[in-house]
């Protein structure tokens, strides 16, 4: 079992890597959090440890480190600087000490279907869950057909898919798309999706899609999937100010047939982050 209760963590930075245009991948030696951290699971960064930023900032874990013994030693976040809370992670130097809750939020669930082929759909900073969940899951079920399409405006947002490298090696399919066309297929992550789904139907191939990314892109992904009749597992980039159920500032809508309006509120850090897509109501969902 990788999961277990969430617990504070002190970890050391260890390397910092800058890919431009606002774009990192952050390191950490923290070899207790390392070995519990399951798919889809995020931790809660103390950016500063004078509480200045208060809150804690969430991430998906982007990778979990191995060390020479083959055993899990460290973690990695994959982040842009979008406010004060990521301007200060870019300022982070190797041997700084930092303070990390996790793990958070519910694992990725496996298809019913064992023989879906798995579709990871991420958009910008979406993208981040779907390396250890290929990883993971390519090494415990191999014979499966792995997909990701990542997507982003131009190539800029795309210079940290060499860690992806590896795994096209050993049968991971990687799609890019670029709004300006820039590196991959034009468009946007639904193109080549579309593209997937129907030429599977047409063979009566089965099909998973785990997305996760901007909320206008889950949504039309979730809608491509319905159209398909192909189930869709949407990871939710909430705001989690405690990520354990308390503060309930993570809250998204979700059918629910037992509630008189057919629909309740989920929070997201303890049910989720991932949800069937086909239960989310989208329209209720902040942009």
């Amino acid at each position: 079992m990788l999961t277990r209760e969430p617990l504070l963590h002190s970890a050391t930075v260890t390397r910092q890597i800058d890919y431009g245009h606002g774009y990192y991948v952050l390191e950490f030696d923290c070899p207790d959090l390392a070995a519990s951290i399951g798919v889809g699971q995020f931790v809660n960064l103390r950016v500063r440890n004078d509480y200045s930023p208060l809150l804690r900032r969430p991430f998906s874990v982007f990778d979990v480190l191995i060390d020479r013994a083959n055993n899990p030693s460290g973690i990695s976040l994959l982040y842009h600087i979008v406010g004060a809370g990521t301007g200060l992670m870019a300022k982070m130097k190797e041997g700084e000490k930092v303070s990390l809750n996790g793990p958070l939020g519910k694992p990725f669930p496996w298809p019913t279907d064992d023989k879906a082929a798995i579709y990871m759909v991420g958009g910008g900073i979406g993208t981040a869950p779907f390396l250890l969940q290929a990883k993971r899951w390519m090494k415990e079920a191999p014979g499966r057909e792995y997909v990701f399409i990542a997507g982003g405006r131009s190539d800029h947002d795309l210079k940290y898919m060499t860690h992806f490298s590896p795994l096209t090696k050993q049968g991971l399919n990687l799609m890019l798309t670029t709004e300006d066309g820039s590196v991959g297929f034009r468009g946007r992550v639904t193109d080549p999706l579309r593209g997937e789904l129907q030429a599977r139907a047409k063979k009566k191939l089965t099909s998973a899609v785990y997305c996760c990314g901007p909320t206008p892109m889950m949504a039309a992904v979730s809608a491509l999937c319905e159209e398909f009749d192909v189930t869709c597992m949407a990871s939710l980039e909430s705001v989690m100010a405690c990520g354990y159920g308390v503060c309930n500032g993570c809250v998204c809508a979700i059918d629910d047939a037992t509630k008189e309006k057919g629909w309740r509120y989920a929070k997201t850090c303890i049910e989720g982050t991932c949800f069937d897509a086909r239960k989310i109501q989208w329209k209720k969902i902040s942009v």
